[in-house]
């Protein structure tokens, strides 16, 4: 035998409510400097300076897009033996 369905009650539907954030918003301030910091230091170096969690500011990071940039090797001067 099938089983019956139950009836949905009738009246108001539930209220969908926003997630509350877990922690401090960020500061455009505070975006500005992580944008120049993240140039030069690590993610741990910045979430340390700015009293934040690393996850915090590798998230950040994140939504931000930032990218460090490739590292460049210097050329040697030294010549290389091989082929004529």
């Amino acid at each position: 035998m099938p089983a019956k369905k139950k009836a949905k009650p009738k009246g108001k539907k539930p209220v969908r409510r926003a997630k509350a954030s877990m922690g401090k918003s960020w500061s455009t301030d505070e975006i500005k400097k992580l944008r120049v910091a993240y140039k030069a230091k690590s993610a741990s170096a910045i979430a340390k300076e700015m009293r934040r969690s690393l996850a915090s500011v590798r998230g950040k990071i994140s939504a931000l897009n930032l990218k460090k940039g490739r590292v460049r090797k210097a050329k040697s001067k030294v010549a290389k033996r091989g082929r004529r």
